[in-house]
């Protein structure tokens, strides 16, 4: 029989649980599902580990205010959306709550905006989903999300969270594996041939994109890219990459950070639009997962940064041109430096398309830093960082303090991390501007986007010089 506790979680951890604190050294933290810090509650103990004990609730005692029904079947069979069992305003509170604490414990005097909303609302948010491939209890072919707490496959086809038209292309897509017989790669066994599928839309257009992964190459691949082509009409480009690496990872890329992939049909690349700058999104690329609230983040960033015409603008991270092109719209240049060359190739032809000079070097920021810095320094640059959850690798934060920016604005998808780099740039006499702001880019989970932005210290010394011009007309 389940054993039940009664308990009142105190904080959340990161990855959206609910936490109770242990009171002696000799119990382990619980970690509950569902829960919610401040409710006390009735507790189902699932599992005994090492360093937790992990359970789910069962029922508030009283329920807390903020908690709603959550209206999927699959939530907790899934997995993916934690905070689906709270209201929009209990998220947001959440969200807030959160990188508050972290800006305090990191001892940053500032203060923490409410939570701006996603314009297309709670539902349907996700234009890319990340779907893998397995087997059921009874070894059929099962296509779905990864389900919580392991690498079981459930099957997910009225997903809230995915726009219409990726929920549709998920059941076309399961449909015609099985049909195929197109078996799930196993890596302990090293058989089978599909791990996982990439399917993005565009918000703008309504074109969608696959990506399979795939151990290896199978002639019914070609034959599964024909018939989503062929019973989807907003499919209008498949792409295989192969990945028999062992781990979790999606893409597996080469040395110099590319993602290899190969045509099954149709087109290299889909279009966005946000705020009215055209971008181009080619297999295995970075971009935002929700375009709504991204176009919101964008230009609030712009707007903070204060750009006029002449300014210099450096791009970290710029990905396929995401800030770099409408910020070189604004004020004649802008250069974006972007490790992968796939992303920067897109970027350079998103820069020909928009008309905009902006332009884009490939490589790691650490390795490029002496071509770029020379062009930067002695202008004033106003540097955007938009790193991945890691935070910025050491030495960048001291690159860019020697370059003497007139701004920097930070984007941050893990604000633990911003916490930590925010520091660094204190230390060195910078001053936080205003407030943090946060964006809900993912509904009824625990992340968030957060934007800062930092001045140099008072006695830093004005521009002396103009910005760089452009080293090519294209």
């Amino acid at each position: 029989m389940a054993r039940h506790v009664e308990a009142t979680p105190d904080r959340w951890s990161p990855r959206g649980e609910a936490i109770c604190e242990p009171i002696s050294r000799d119990e382990r933290p619980l970690v509950v599902w569902s829960g919610i810090p401040g409710e006390n509650a009735r507790i189902r103990i699932q599992r005994m580990g090492r360093n937790q004990v992990r359970g789910e609730f069962i029922e508030g005692l009283p329920a807390h205010p903020e908690r709603t029904e959550p209206p999927c079947e699959r939530y907790r069979l899934c997995g993916g959306c934690p905070w689906m069992h709270l209201t929009a305003r209990g998220q947001a509170d959440a969200r807030q709550s959160r990188v508050q604490a972290l800006m305090q414990d990191a001892r940053l005097d500032v203060r923490v905006g409410p939570l701006r909303a996603c314009p297309d609302g709670l539902d349907g948010y996700r234009h890319v989903i990340k779907v893998g491939f397995g087997r059921s209890d009874l070894g059929r072919i099962r296509v779905g999300a990864w389900g919580r707490g392991g690498r079981d496959i459930i099957a997910i086809p009225k997903c809230n969270a995915a726009a219409p038209v990726l929920r549709k292309l998920m059941v076309s897509l399961a449909h015609h594996t099985i049909g195929l017989g197109i078996e799930p790669y196993e890596q302990t066994t090293e058989r089978g041939i599909l791990r996982s599928a990439v399917l993005r839309v565009s918000r703008a257009t309504g074109e969608v994109m696959v990506t399979l992964i795939a151990a290896r190459r199978d002639y019914r691949l070609a034959e599964l890219a024909e018939e989503l082509a062929r019973g989807n009409n907003e499919v209008v480009g498949v792409w295989l990459h192969l990945n028999a690496g062992p781990g979790n990872a999606i893409f597996l890329r080469d040395g110099d950070g590319v993602v290899g992939a190969s045509v099954l049909g149709g087109k290299g690349w889909i279009e966005e639009r946000l705020n009215g700058t055209a971008y181009r999104i080619g297999p295995g690329d970075f971009f935002q997962t929700n375009p709504s609230m991204a176009e919101v983040l964008y230009q609030r960033t712009l707007d903070r940064l204060e750009l006029r015409d002449g300014d210099a603008v450096l791009d970290l991270y710029s990905g396929v041109g995401g800030l770099a092109l409408p910020a070189a719209r604004i004020t004649g240049f802008a250069l974006g430096v972007e490790e992968i060359d796939g992303a920067v190739t897109r970027a350079k032809e998103a820069a020909r398309l928009n008309r905009v000079p902006a332009e884009f070097v490939s490589g790691p920021v650490l390795e490029v830093w002496p071509e770029v810095a020379p062009r930067l320094a002695g202008v004033g640059a106003k540097v955007i960082v938009d790193p991945a959850r890691r935070g910025l690798e050491e030495g960048v934060v001291d690159a860019i303090i020697g370059l003497a920016p007139s701004r920097v604005a930070y984007v941050s998808c893990n604000p633990a991390a911003l916490a930590t780099d925010l520091q660094r740039f204190v230390r060195a006499g910078f001053r936080i501007d205003g407030q943090i702001d946060l964006f809900d880019m993912f509904p009824h989970t625990a992340h968030v986007e957060a934007l800062a932005i930092l001045t140099p210290p008072g006695d830093q010394r004005a521009p002396d010089r103009r910005s760089p011009k452009r080293k090519l007309v294209r």
